[in-house]
């Protein structure tokens, strides 16, 4: 029986010594007062994480902020300089691309080399081996030398290895990068087969795939543990800090209680939500230099709403406050599920609409018109932002996570799967007579 936790590390910290040049190592070596030419580098500083049997854990954060660092010391593949890592059960990762194959050996070859790695025995591995070749397909490219491979053929056979191998506890460092999205999808696929009988640690950029695969999340900073956390909750702290420029202190604006305005003040018939700027919270962040006040949802047929139905026409108004003067403007939300998955949304860029330039002190109402697509019946979660800039480099002025709860209703009894795929028919036709049996879903 393996014991309670699969991955224990404590104080773990981890240093390199960065030479200037060559030079400078050959100097240190032979130099007779033993000085120092070097500057130390710690990519971890102090992590203790504790990892449960059967949970999927995500790490994310900035490029450079630890990731890689501390899933190799999980594998073993380098020693901490401080602390202590320990590893119960069989472990299979997926590292840098490539990393454990030797590129003289044929794909093969170097199936039966890794499985030895991972400690599973000749026998073993020659059971697996049909299934591993068929899971990879690479065809006739299996007998010949891995240097000859393409990044994708490399990454398919390096991962049919990973997961063929029933590991305890799988690693992947951002592999799943790599490969056509047929593969992707395939891929995907088999982590979720791996979760509460394996444990996985699993790094990536990708944040739809921490919303949906991990049980806990842990946010790397500079070497540093920041928090560890549901997932919903680390992936929004992540989004702040990410435009804040880091995790330290962030601001919250003060608009986090939503209160009713009558109609008259909502400009539309109903009622909106507005904020009540007499407490502080953490649900929204920005520079303030304009604020999100009040935001409503409404049926063009039936007002204000909290639900609405597929296919129905809405209009989301958006109500700002500026204090200064916002040149290139960029209004938008997001709609997420209850685990924080994007469902859809788009800003004034994304609908090709340039907006005017927000003059100080002034008041502004935004509207998005659109039909409300047939997505499963569920709630949903809109997260609203103001911004300046464009889309690839732009200033965060206000941000606002879940502001709005929308139920979803379905007007179709039975439906299948995320989407209800509107004005769908069917036919049968009698090929041999010729004749139509069914029409547009009429006998």
């Amino acid at each position: 029986m393996l014991p309670d936790y699969a991955i224990s590390m404590q104080g773990i910290e981890k240093s390199y010594r960065l030479y200037q040049s060559p030079l400078a190592r050959f100097k240190e070596a032979f130099d007779p007062r033993k000085r120092r030419y070097y500057d130390d580098f710690q990519a971890l500083k102090g992590v203790d994480l504790m990892v449960p049997q059967g949970q999927t854990w995500g790490v994310i954060g900035l490029n450079g902020s630890g990731k890689s660092t501390l899933l190799k010391i999980v594998c073993g593949v380098i020693q901490p300089s401080r602390g202590t890592c320990t590893v119960n059960g069989r472990i299979a990762a997926l590292l840098e691309l490539g990393s454990g194959f030797n590129p003289e050996y044929t794909g093969r070859q170097n199936v039966f080399f890794s499985g030895a790695l991972a400690e599973v025995g000749r026998a073993e591995m020659e059971e697996l081996f049909p299934e591993i070749e068929a899971f990879a397909e690479i065809g006739e490219f299996i007998d010949q030398p891995v240097k000859n491979y393409s990044s994708g053929m490399l990454m398919r056979l390096a991962f049919a290895v990973a997961v063929h191998v029933s590991p305890d506890i799988l690693v992947i460092d951002e592999a799943l990068a790599v490969g056509d999205a047929r593969f992707q999808h395939k891929c995907m696929k088999k982590i979720k087969s791996f979760k509460d009988r394996s444990t996985m640690l699993l790094v990536t950029h990708d944040m739809n795939a921490v919303l949906t695969l991990c049980d806990q999340v842990v946010w790397l900073h500079d070497g540093r543990l920041v928090e560890i956390g549901g997932p919903k909750k680390i992936v929004d702290k992540y989004t702040q800090a990410f435009y804040e420029g880091g995790p330290a202190e962030p601001v919250a604006l003060e608009t986090p209680i939503p209160v009713v305005v009558a109609g008259d003040q909502a400009g539309g018939g109903g009622a909106a939500v507005a904020f009540d700027k007499t407490e502080v919270g953490a649900t929204s962040f920005g520079t303030g230099e304009v604020t999100i006040s009040q935001v409503a949802l409404f049926s063009q047929e039936r007002g204000k709403v909290e639900a609405v139905y597929g296919g129905e026409n809405v209009t989301f108004h958006v109500w700002l406050e500026s204090k200064s003067e916002i040149k290139k403007p960029i209004v938008g939300f997001l709609v997420k599920n209850k685990l924080g998955i994007e469902i859809f949304g788009f800003n004034n860029i994304s609908l090709n609409t340039e907006l005017p330039p927000l003059r100080p002190n002034e008041s502004y109402l935004v509207n998005f018109e659109f039909i409300w697509p047939s997505i499963s019946s569920d709630s949903y979660a809109i997260s609203i932002a103001i911004a300046e800039g464009d889309q690839e480099m732009h200033v965060m002025h206000h941000w606002i996570h879940d502001v709005i709860i929308v139920d979803v209703l379905r007007l179709c009894k039975y439906q299948f799967g995320l989407v209800e795929v509107e004005q769908a028919t069917m036919g049968v036709r009698l090929l041999d007579a010729g004749i139509s049996l069914i029409s547009n879903g009429k006998v």
